[in-house]
């Protein structure tokens, strides 16, 4: 029976929805939306199939935005006399709550105007997972896609097709049959559905009443307001919860964009639950410890709070930019006025009598924000929702540590690791056990390296040892430390083979910065930076990122979705398995880096693997500008120029003076295909070396010329081109042409590298105004785009130290995945020229047909002293 378990969820003896039977609708096929507001409001979407309304609960509700895919949850079928329910069904009852017919109309298949042709194609199409429609209802029209997640039970996609429908308005949140609102519903006592529940007010469970009770503790503020149906769900206990542990986050590697994660910093500090009790505060550590006696101004910070709480937070000192130091955090009680002492609130587990774990965070956080005082010592964490990559690329901008994303609709788990709080971190930093020490050599003082260890089934592992990041204070006052545990025998599983080693009992944890593990299990490029005391060094076990935290999120993810009936995945089980090298593991290749069309990471990387031999010439002996899109071109992505301590040591990295901040930054030099497969791993869609060589990094070794169009037609951009090539060649150089992969075009000149990017830039210049002079009309030098719109710009600046340019067979991250391609001069034909042509299909094929045009490129260098004296 197709509505079986529809009318085994409902006493149709107290609620007025309609039983379930079987039916043709009308000589129509039917669709109905309704918005519900049961335990969560959510958007009811039904079609009608075979006689009965085929269900899906739409969170967030359609949208006729097509970029935006909506998770819609597979419920039971409903019958055809639901199409018009609209009303209130009573509390207790199965989907309690107000319910409005928000949108309702017909519908048939996408592509089929005959009704009964309609229905044979929906139930080959639903009993695939992928239903196309066009509906024509009050609000929604036009064609919607319903898929079916793959791998998943009930899971699929609401998205809108593109269709001239397609917009991104907001739509009316009021009934379609009767123009009410849902209060206005659930207030309308003489409706014929409604049911008065007076009686059931008597007999509910005292948390359902007593949720006014508790917001009547809560103070008045101008904070976010909340409603009884916010604290529902709250447990009563009899006693004061003094033993409360905080949750605890899982590492992972990767950053994700979802609306149903909300992101806050990682602070660097002390975790703390903060228990306020009759007018008494402790401050605890994660493993019991007070903090009272060393914070006290936090102590008496919390005194403001009156009521009865728990919350969760982290303690930190700060300097006068927001950053915090976890050095000055341990010695703060030595020197208490360096730098600002705070604790930033992220949580609230307990208030007044009532457990809020059960809530859900976003909830817990409302009240939170509701509650606290207003204080320079006690600050909320504010977080932001669904935009991991940007807020990851702010905390990176202030030099913060990283990032903790949350599920949004979680509880809070106590003393648990969840994979529901994941930590995502811009520097790798680990808790170690400190099991030796070495002797000083040298000038150094006290010790030489500490030997490090952690905890994994009950054996103490060896780790590596650690050098850096001590100074004179911390070496003395580490090795008095040290000297007071000192053991005659090793306390690891195995011991390390070290000459001049003192065995220390493992009681002593520090926190240690790292670049990543090796293979035989040490970190790599480890510093020193500081001692922890409110960890138990037998709890400290080595993170390692992991690799299914992210599955459930990936799953929900718009790109994972556009794989699933886009194409059939290169590597179903989601491994580098093909790519990988000995060097390189390459992660997540079927991560859609273009939703449109379906192309993936793995795409790329076999790109540039496939090109590497075309492409590595250009890069060898060049520093890169990362340009790192790990979302693909749904987001901007960012520039990451500084990769020290974040690259294996096998890739190549040379420091460069930054002549504008007098500070040495760390760049990767590609130099061979397994780098350039690792930066394609790390999200590196486009490839930007610098115009210089490491050994003559003053001295650019090619010239570039940059015809930006700024809404210039595309015969005045091959126009332009041309004039380009008759100039160079009326010097005698042979100028080099590739498509920019965007809109423009680049033409590029070798050159010997004794000249400065000064001097490359003049010369570049005097060959543009050469230019625009013969095409005034069409070409422009103006800076300021508003003063060239409709004309070609002549862009001598990209001349410049540091600056870069997409090279030669780059992919660009832009729609249709276009690539910086190299052509003949003769390709530039006003009727058969397209820039769209050129990408991660084509270009390969091309390259076989045609050669590598840019073969000779370097041997064709022009030394610019001598083109000069031509032009005298």
């Amino acid at each position: 029976m197709r509505l079986a378990e529809y009318n085994k969820k409902r006493d149709f003896d107290k609620t007025k929805e309609p039983k379930g039977k079987v039916k043709k609708g009308s000589h129509q096929l039917q669709f109905v939306v309704q918005k519900h507001a049961a335990s969560h409001l959510h958007y009811d979407f039904r079609l009608e199939i075979d006689g009965v309304l085929v269900s899906w609960a739409v969170p967030k509700g359609p949208s006729a935005d097509t970029s935006v895919k909506r998770l819609a949850m597979h419920v039971e079928d409903h019958p055809m006399d639901y199409i018009d329910f609209e009303g209130t069904i009573p509390k207790g009852q199965y989907g309690g709550g107000t319910v409005m017919v928000w949108d309702t109309g017909t519908y048939l298949a996408e592509g089929i105007e005959d009704v009964k042709e309609s229905e044979k194609v929906l139930r080959k199409m639903y009993k695939g997972g992928n239903l196309k429609v066009v509906l024509n209802g009050d609000k929604l029209k036009g064609s919607y896609h319903l898929v079916h997640m793959n791998g998943k039970d009930k899971e699929w996609l609401l998205m809108k097709g593109k269709d001239e429908f397609a917009d991104k308005k907001d739509f009316k949140q009021t009934s379609v049959l009767t123009g009410r609102t849902m209060d206005e519903i659930a207030e309308d006592k003489n409706s014929d559905i409604w049911q008065s529940n007076k009686a059931e007010k008597k007999n509910r469970k005292k948390i359902v009443t007593d949720t006014d009770d508790i917001l009547k503790d809560i103070p008045t503020k101008e904070q976010p307001a909340f409603t009884p149906d916010d604290v529902a769900g709250a447990k009563p206990l009899k006693k004061f919860p003094s033993g409360l542990l905080p949750q605890l986050a899982t590492l992972t590697d990767e950053i994700f964009d979802d609306e149903d994660w909300l992101y806050e910093t990682k602070y660097d500090g002390y975790r703390s639950i903060i228990q306020v009790h009759n007018g008494e505060v402790n401050l605890v550590s994660r493993n019991g410890i007070s903090f009272n006696s060393r914070y006290t101004s936090l102590v008496d910070a919390f005194k403001a709070i009156k009521d009865d709480v728990v919350l969760d937070g982290e303690i930190v000192v700060e300097d006068d930019k927001g950053v915090s130091h976890f050095q000055w955090l341990q010695y703060y009680a030595d020197n208490p006025e360096r730098g600002h002492l705070k604790i930033y609130v992220f949580d609230i587990l307990y208030f007044n009598g009532f457990d809020l774990t059960p809530l859900n965070l976003i909830k817990r956080k409302k009240i939170l924000e509701a509650l606290l005082p207003n204080s320079n010592e006690i600050v909320y964490s504010s977080h932001s929702i669904g935009t991991g990559a940007k807020a990851l690329k702010e905390v990176e901008k202030r030099g913060g540590e990283g990032l903790i994303a949350k599920k949004i609709h979680s509880k809070y788990h106590q003393n648990k690791r969840s994979k529901d709080w994941l930590k995502i971190k811009v520097v790798k930093e680990q808790e170690m056990v400190i099991g030796g020490f070495t002797d000083p050599k040298g000038s150094r003082t006290g010790f030489g390296s500490l030997l490090l260890g952690y905890y994994h089934k009950g054996k103490f592992i060896y780790s590596g040892k650690v050098g850096t990041g001590f100074n004179e204070e911390s070496l003395t006052d580490l090795h008095g430390k040290l000297k007071n545990i000192e053991r005659k025998t090793s306390p690891f599983d195995s011991a390390p083979k070290e000459r001049g080693v003192h065995w220390v009992t493992p009681k002593l944890v520090a926190q240690i910065k790292y670049s990543e593990w090796t293979d035989s299990g040490s970190m790599r490029h480890p510093v020193f930076i500081a001692l922890r005391n409110d960890k138990n060094p037998k709890d400290v076990m080595r993170e390692t990122p992991d690799e299914n935290a992210l599955k459930s999120v990936k799953d929900m993810q718009p790109e994972k979705v556009e794989e699933n009936f886009n194409q059939k995945p290169k590597n179903p089980e989601n491994t580098g398995k093909g790519w990988d090298t000995e060097k390189v593991t390459v992660s997540h290749p079927d991560k859609i880096f273009w939703p449109k069309s379906g192309i993936n990471k793995g795409d790329v990387i076999a790109y540039y693997d496939e090109m590497a031999k075309y492409i590595l010439p250009f890069l060898k002996d060049r520093p890169e500008s990362m340009r790192r899109n790990p979302d693909g071109i749904k987001s901007d992505g960012f520039f990451q120029k500084n990769v020290e301590g974040m690259v294996p040591d096998w890739v190549r990295t040379k420091k460069i003076k930054s002549s504008s901040k007098g500070e040495s930054i760390e760049y990767l030099v590609c130099d061979d295909k397994e780098t350039l497969i690792y930066m394609a791993n790390l999200g590196c869609i486009e490839i930007n070396p610098w115009s210089s060589r490491i050994g003559s990094i003053n001295n650019p070794d090619y010239i570039i010329f940059d015809l930006d169009p700024n809404k210039a037609s595309l015969k005045d951009l091959i126009a332009t081109a041309n004039k380009v090539k008759e100039v160079l060649d009326s010097l005698g150089i042979k100028g080099y042409l590739k498509t920019s992969g965007g809109k423009g075009l680049h033409v590029f000149i070798p050159i010997v590298p004794k000249y400065t990017y000064d001097q490359s830039r003049d010369f570049s210049h005097i060959i543009s105004q050469h230019v625009h002079a013969a095409l005034p009309d069409i070409t422009s030098l103006e800076r300021s785009p508003s003063k060239r719109v409709g004309k070609v710009y002549l862009d001598y600046l990209q001349n410049g130290k540091g600056k870069t340019m997409a090279c030669a067979y780059s992919l660009r991250p832009r729609d249709g995945a276009t690539a910086s391609t190299p052509l003949e001069w003769d390709e530039l034909n006003e009727k058969k020229f397209d820039i769209k042509n050129y990408t991660i299909k084509t270009l390969p094929e091309r390259v076989k047909k045609k050669g590598d045009l840019w073969a000779d490129f370097f041997d064709n260098a022009i030394d610019i002293k001598e083109v000069l004296n031509k032009l005298e």
